[in-house]
């Protein structure tokens, strides 16, 4: 019997041994949960990630990474902040920064980026759409600007640009190198006009988004080319909403003119995927993020030499900007000093650091051969380190796998860095939620609704409902 207890003792004693080495060798590693993880039928993508991971914990054995998807939206950003469970990184909007700090859900990561090296090589407009108080609390994964993609096969159809130079292809300059593309909002409302006469209303020359808070987001990069502000600080230094400026009400009626004129198309509630879908039959123009051009190609099924994309318009008063935005890297609040040097450093393992690494190169350079891959277009994008070895390294890749041909798109490029401009700083998604339903009412009803009255009641909304809380 005693024989049999010894034996049975020593059989727990070994369990419990395997148990506690099994939590042992567990806790041994710091996690590093991965928000921007690929979705799972990504597969290109979770090959070339899968391979990034593998690389840095070879390196960095300490470490394990932990896919954990999550595809930030406002809808489920509180919740999973409330529940403990956000990522140790995750991507999110430009736009969202300022809620994320004062609600306490992200954290400072100021001293890690110094640490590394890399404070101050961040974009200086980027680190400050990431900053409060002198904190940085992100890090940029890239920039984008608002422009107007252009089918050219549609303008040269309608005969709206010539080709002038006998291609088969529509020109964007004169002989003398003079922009025969649309540089104001004139220009865009006779293309309109011109557009729908000669297809006899088959074809619009611009889609307008209103749904979806897209079509405030939109709207807001018009209103400030018609010269508004839609935000601002009254005699008393406070912010308050300014969305019925005299110069927004006339962007807004703008829009309207082209609705009365049944310039557009017949849709109310059009969103950002909307675009895609019609920009390779059913319209000439939309205004798009630089970020997401190759959309009119692999969603859209566009050929790459129909597209071109070309800076925002002036408006009648010579006012020129485009809608600044991008996306950032941000850190739970819960994730320690650890995690996050080591989720900086699996960074530099995707190619998206400051840092020239051979494995950072590598990686940069995966990334292209995987888009080549996709069968994907292949743009310049909006840089978000300006360090001068990281300029050098990517730019030397930018011209081994760009495949469009830039004339039709250096404009933008270069003047975007000119004629940015950041988003609104509070409460900006709110507030393009509310331009959506004023741009929906001169949608519905063009010839009677007042578009003044619609701004008047969605800035009262606003800055009842959100701008006064800033000073509760």
């Amino acid at each position: 019997m005693k024989i049999k207890n010894k034996f049975i003792i020593s059989l727990i004693l070994i369990v419990l041994a395997s148990l506690i080495s099994g939590c042992n060798n567990d806790d041994e590693y710091i996690r590093i949960e991965i928000g921007m993880w690929p979705e799972s039928q990504l597969t290109h993508d979770i090959a070339m990630f899968t391979t990034w991971k593998e690389r840095f914990e070879k390196d960095y054995p300490q470490y394990k990474i932990v896919p954990a998807t999550y595809t930030y939206s406002v809808d489920t950003i509180h919740s999973k902040a409330q529940s403990n469970s956000l990522p140790t990184v995750f991507q999110t909007w430009f736009t969202e920064p300022k809620m994320l700090i004062k609600n306490g859900y992200i954290r400072d990561i100021s001293d890690e980026l110094k640490e590394l090296g890399w404070y101050d090589k961040m974009d200086v407009k980027m680190k400050e759409i990431l900053s409060s108080e002198g904190k940085v609390y992100g890090v940029p994964r890239d920039g984008y600007g608002l422009g107007l993609i252009l089918n050219l096969e549609i303008l040269s159809f309608y005969e709206i640009l010539p080709d002038i130079d006998g291609d088969d292809k529509a020109d964007l300059y004169d002989e003398e190198g003079n922009p025969l593309y649309p540089t104001t909002f004139e220009d865009i409302y006779q293309i309109c006009v011109d557009i729908n006469e000669r297809s006899e209303g088959d074809v619009k020359g611009l889609l307008v988004l209103s749904s979806n808070k897209n079509g405030g987001w939109q709207f807001a990069n018009m209103a400030w080319n018609f010269g508004a502000s839609l935000q601002k600080q009254n005699e008393e230094g406070k912010w308050v909403g300014n969305l019925d400026d005299p110069k927004a009400v006339e962007a807004l009626e703008w829009i309207q003119k082209l609705a009365q004129e049944d310039l557009l198309i017949n849709a109310v509630t059009l969103a950002y995927n909307d675009w895609y879908t019609n920009i390779g039959s059913r319209v000439g123009m939309a205004i798009v993020g630089s970020d997401v051009i190759s959309l009119a190609v692999t969603n859209g099924g566009m050929k790459l030499d129909d597209i071109a994309f070309i800076p925002m318009p002036k408006g009648p008063y010579g006012d020129q900007y485009s809608l600044f935005g991008g996306t950032p890297y941000v850190f739970s609040s819960r994730a320690s000093d650890e995690q996050v040097l080591g989720a900086l450093r699996f960074l530099e393992y995707i190619g998206r650091s400051p840092e020239t690494s051979d494995v950072s190169l590598k990686a940069m350079e995966e990334g292209y051969q995987t888009a080549v891959k996709k069968a994907m277009p292949i743009l310049p994008t909006i840089k978000a380190w300006q360090n001068e070895e990281y300029l050098d390294a990517v730019s030397e890749l930018d011209e081994r796998y760009i495949n469009v041909d830039m004339k039709y798109y250096q404009d933008f490029f270069d003047t975007i860095f000119d004629i940015r401009h950041i988003e609104e700083p509070y409460y900006t998604q709110e507030m393009y939620g509310l331009l959506d339903t004023a741009i929906q009412a001169v949608l519905s009803d063009p010839d009677t609704t007042n578009a003044k009255s619609q701004l008047i009641t969605a800035n009262s909304t606003f800055n009842n409902l959100y701008m006064s809380k800033l000073y509760r």
